[in-house]
């Protein structure tokens, strides 16, 4: 039963320490009146402080339990050239949306925004999402929480456990926050469900084809960047990068969306296929 506390000590690491980054960034605004990018840089600390240590510490107990340590394990700087390959498969996969999306005369581009209107405020985020969100969240969930998976079930039923491993961590925080008087980071509702239901299994499927995290904290950090400063930027008090006018509203959120998300679980699948595929044949 060692994979089950292991699981669970890998899930309420990432539980807690979400909750307590949270908490810390509310604390630092209402007693030292800090600023948003104050609380970025102390949220951003607590979360991967807490979590990368933690995840670390447990993966050696992963690797006793299974008998087989790897000699480049998926989250070595080794392997940190994969970073930018998940990069640049998220911005590829939105960008061909976006230029589907105009042939089509569903989205009519209008304006580019020069660097120096948006650049400062998609570094500082770069930092916050990378420390916040992709690093710990790809540590512990596509990393640490899916080996112990493995090790139990097929590849396919651990993606579909750590996914719903995901999904429980966003709610039980937003649950948590909601207890405790906090506002909830998130709106949980069917689609947020089923957005972080499909952006899990993408996820883990990037990290099975390449053997790396470092795609998928690449993809991720990607996908957010895309998501606050293309499709939705006015959060964050700077203009967005590209300004498009949509046929219809909210078609630019679906359209990048939908091929960040859909099309990296599709190259994923063809991916694996043709490597099975490959290995059958010889």
């Amino acid at each position: 039963m060692k994979w089950i506390s292991l699981m669970l000590a890998g899930w309420s690491t990432l539980v807690a320490s979400l909750f307590l980054a949270s908490l810390s960034g509310e604390v630092s605004a209402q007693l030292f009146d800090s600023s948003r990018y104050s609380q970025y840089f102390i949220q951003g600390l607590v979360m991967s402080g807490l979590v990368v240590p933690i995840i670390l510490y447990l993966y050696k107990h992963v690797y006793r339990m299974t008998g087989v340590k790897p000699k480049v394990p998926v989250y070595s700087w080794k392997r940190l050239n994969h970073f930018i390959t998940g990069v640049l498969l998220a911005t590829a996969l939105a960008s061909l949306g976006f230029i589907i999306a105009s042939l089509q005369g569903w989205i009519v581009i209008e304006d580019w925004q020069t660097p120096d209107q948006w650049f400062g405020a998609l570094l500082i985020n770069i930092l916050f999402a990378i420390f916040y969100e992709a690093l710990p969240e790809e540590f512990g969930l596509r990393g640490m929480l899916y080996d112990a998976l493995r090790h139990r079930f097929s590849a396919w039923l651990s993606v579909l456990f750590q996914t719903l491993l995901f999904v429980s961590v966003t709610v039980a925080v937003a649950l948590i926050q909601a207890l405790v008087g906090l506002t909830p980071g998130v709106s949980i509702n069917i689609f947020y469900i089923m957005l972080i239901l499909c952006f899990g299994i993408c996820l883990q499927l990037l990290r099975l084809w390449t053997g790396s995290l470092w795609t998928t904290i690449g993809f991720h950090l990607a996908y957010l960047e895309i998501m606050r400063f293309v499709v939705s930027p006015n959060q964050y008090g700077v203009p967005p990068i590209i300004i498009y006018h949509e046929s219809v509203p909210g078609l630019g959120v679906l359209i990048s969306i939908g091929m960040m998300i859909i099309g990296g679980i599709i190259v994923s699948l063809v991916i694996l296929g043709a490597k099975r595929f490959i290995r059958k044949s010889t």
